[in-house]
């Protein structure tokens, strides 16, 4: 079952296949220029007709179709299905790749793609259940991970909340300059 959603809200799920009958070639190059992918999931923008509920879709509406691994593969080849498989554990949203999450002690660094509509990215820090940082940027900009690291590394979770209470306001890569800016910083 695939599910779709709208940004105008609708939502609904359909037995159709929007890569029914392309080859694992065609598969790839959509794949490549998708939405998102991330941990074998597929986000795939398709177009009106695929609007889900009873309402017409409107001119703004984007229609995305969400479909896992087994989905993306369904009715090719062992060795097309796998190649699908392997191709959908390559994390990126609208072709900016996202980094492999980084441990620090007990603090977790993540980036997946965000929960909307638009082209974005969301970096999120945990520490055990506490979220220290959870920002979205749109796509695209400069990989952040490194920094949020090097900035938790110098300066603290601390540092990491305080970015998170700016990064609102100013965006996320101007709250990392500001607080690695900032004196009196608390350090780890």
């Amino acid at each position: 079952m695939i599910t779709l959603s709208c940004s105008c809200g609708s939502a609904g799920s359909t037995r159709r296949h929007p890569l029914r009958g392309m080859s694992a070639d065609e598969r790839a190059a959509l794949i490549r220029d998708a939405f998102s992918v991330s941990g074998g999931f597929l986000a795939l923008e398709v177009d009106a007709s695929w609007h889900p509920g009873s309402d017409e879709p409107a001119e703004g509406c984007v229609v995305l179709a969400d479909l896992d691994s087994l989905d993306a593969s369904a009715g090719l080849d062992a060795a097309g299905a796998k190649a699908i498989r392997d191709l959908l554990e390559i994390g990126h949203v609208r072709g900016q790749a996202l980094p492999a999450p980084v441990e620090v002690g007990s603090v977790r660094f993540r980036v997946a793609p965000a929960d909307e509509f638009g082209p974005a990215i969301a970096y999120l820090v945990t520490e055990g259940t506490e979220t220290l940082l959870d920002a979205t940027v749109p796509v695209p900009h400069p990989d952040l991970l490194a920094e949020l690291v090097a900035l938790h590394r110098d300066r603290g979770t601390d540092a990491l909340v305080r970015v998170d209470a700016l990064a609102g306001v100013t965006g996320l890569a101007t709250a990392i300059v500001r607080v690695r800016g900032e004196r009196g910083a608390a350090v780890a």
